[in-house]
């Protein structure tokens, strides 16, 4: 009978820890579906530490302080559209700008890097450099530009040019 009991009780705190667990997250900005289907995340190239994600964990890390996002494409492409908050950092460039930026890249901070779309590389290939210079935590978002704009996110555009 004693067993019983405690079964039924631990059965009971599981159920209003799960329940509690259920509106926390449906009340937090930073809410997880349950129903969604993630696709797993894979290194870009083993033995560098460059994984790619969907525009849901790329939202998730644009809400965390100390994000940093890069516009691998070319400068002219990056000044007509880009990402609010992204910095343009070709490929082409890359000795030039990592001499001038790579003490600020390497403090840690989570680097999202994009290009136009899923067919563009430039994104894979600056994670690796970065990746090979010792930068840590570098996620590609592949959907790029193309997905940013067909989900409806505000862009930004240089009017100058």
């Amino acid at each position: 009978m004693k067993m019983k009991k405690i079964i039924i009780e631990v059965i009971a705190v599981l159920a209003v820890a799960l329940i509690t667990a259920l509106i926390f997250n449906q009340a937090s900005g930073n809410r997880i579906s349950i129903s969604k289907k993630y696709k797993y995340v894979e290194p870009v190239e083993p033995g560098y530490n460059i994984e790619i994600i969907d525009i849901d964990v790329f939202m998730y890390y644009l809400k965390r302080a100390g994000t940093i996002v890069l516009d691998a494409r070319p400068e002219e492409e990056f000044k007509s559209e880009h990402i609010p908050g992204a910095d343009s950092f070709t490929v082409g460039n890359f000795d030039t700008l990592f001499r001038e930026r790579g003490e600020f890249l390497k403090l840690g901070k989570t680097i999202i890097i994009y290009c136009s779309g899923p067919d563009c590389e430039d994104a894979h290939m600056l994670g690796s450099l970065l990746s090979k210079k010792g930068i840590k935590e570098i996620f590609v978002f592949d959907g790029g530009m193309e997905e940013w704009t067909r989900s409806g996110y505000e862009t930004i555009r240089d009017n100058s040019i």
